[in-house]
């Protein structure tokens, strides 16, 4: 289990794939209440591709440091990956780095990306990126997460994650409900952190430069795969979209999900890195 500490101290948990003799390093990053352990399929399937693969547990998830569902600044999930980059590195310093960013993941991927120009990443994916909900919260949840953002900014209030909306694998989604490593909560603090991201991300879209994977369920109920298939359509960075219309939001756990990997694998390989 490798370890890693954040820049302002936080140990953070991650999974490394490895094969005997990889042609590129993925950096995998999960999706909100989630955690690495439920993407290890991916990883798998990706190191017997030739791809040596590491799925961070993000701060406040999982096997990592921080509070449960809380965020006091979106900032330091970029710290955290540009730490987990430099782990990764050290390990594996001849091989070009790609980053995988599922839903949340997805956002931390972009705004990351946005952020960090001079640190070059070979090509970066997002399935499922979190720049609008599907459905807005209930407005008692609004009201109450704009009253405590400031009062109470780490009061954790249930997520409301509707597990059926995950996967069209009943499988999929009836082992995330039994999971106990999934926490299920979201603070007001980090409500507020995770809008001003989408904010930022939609307005600083020139800044990004590095090749990118959109992909996208044409059914995903938790969030606005319409809106991210809008972003895409208006970035100057070379991009591709997939668009899966019948995949629910986690297209990598569908019962399809070669195909989606398939689409992957074609994408790194056109960028001479898989």
């Amino acid at each position: 289990m490798p370890t890693l500490t954040a820049p302002d101290g936080t140990q953070l948990v991650y999974d490394a794939c490895e094969p005997l003799s990889p042609r590129a390093a993925v950096l995998f990053l999960h999706g909100w209440s989630d955690h690495a352990g439920r993407w290890s399929g991916v990883g798998e399937r990706l190191r017997d591709a030739g791809c040596a693969t590491y799925l961070l547990d993000q701060r406040g998830h999982g096997r990592s440091g921080g509070r449960r569902g809380h965020l006091s600044r979106f900032s330091q999930l970029l710290g955290d990956l540009q730490a987990f980059r430099r782990a990764v590195r050290r390990r594996r310093p001849e091989l070009p780095q790609v980053l995988l960013g599922h839903s949340f993941g997805g956002l931390v991927a972009l705004r990351y990306l946005e952020t960090q120009p001079s640190d070059a990443l070979a090509a970066a994916i997002v399935s499922s990126p979190w720049l609008a909900l599907a459905t807005a919260p209930p407005a008692w949840k609004r009201l109450l997460g704009r009253a405590l953002a400031d009062l109470w900014p780490s009061l954790p209030i249930p997520a409301g994650i509707d597990s059926g909306t995950l996967s069209r694998d009943p499988a999929v989604n009836t082992a995330y409900e039994a999971d106990r490593a999934v926490h299920g909560l979201a603070t007001p603090g980090a409500w507020r952190e995770l809008q001003w991201a989408q904010r930022a991300v939609t307005a600083d879209a020139h800044r990004i430069d590095t090749p990118l994977l959109f992909l996208l369920g044409g059914e995903d109920r938790l969030v606005d795969a319409h809106a991210a298939r809008a972003f895409a359509a208006g970035l100057e960075a070379p991009v591709q979209v997939q668009w899966y219309g019948e995949m629910y939001h986690e297209l990598l756990h569908d019962p399809q999900h070669e195909q989606v990997m398939a689409d992957i694998l074609a994408f790194l390989a056109e960028r001479g890195v898989a």
